[in-house]
């Protein structure tokens, strides 16, 4: 199996560089590298600049991380959003109910959520 998923590291701010796609295959894939984050006690920052697909799973992913780390006082940041990711994000409804609507476009802003 071919995984059509890359996951980079950031140091500053301390978060993933997301490329590819997020769909049923992958998520397990996003959800072992979000563990380190999640468990850090800090906001977490993916940058989806490069995501060319995401499906329903990989939407709720990202929703299940956004409530943990409400849950402990912290903040899912996504950055450099494609405007396909945040049109599926705001269509969903997933963006507003799940504090996920400070989507941004820039990666020197912060979400608002």
């Amino acid at each position: 199996m071919k995984w059509q998923l890359e996951i980079t590291s950031v140091r500053r701010p301390a978060g993933l560089r997301v490329a590819g796609e997020i769909d049923l295959e992958t998520v397990p894939v996003l959800d072992l590298a979000l563990e380190p984050l999640l468990a850090a006690g800090n906001d977490v920052v993916l940058d989806l600049a490069e995501l060319t697909f995401i499906d329903v799973t990989g939407v709720r992913a990202l929703a299940r991380t956004a409530s943990q780390l409400r849950s402990a006082g912290l903040q899912l940041h996504l950055v450099r959003v494609s405007a396909n990711v945040r049109l599926l994000f705001g269509l969903s409804g997933w963006a507003h109910l799940l504090g996920l609507s400070g989507v941004v476009t820039d990666p020197t802003e912060r979400a608002s959520g």
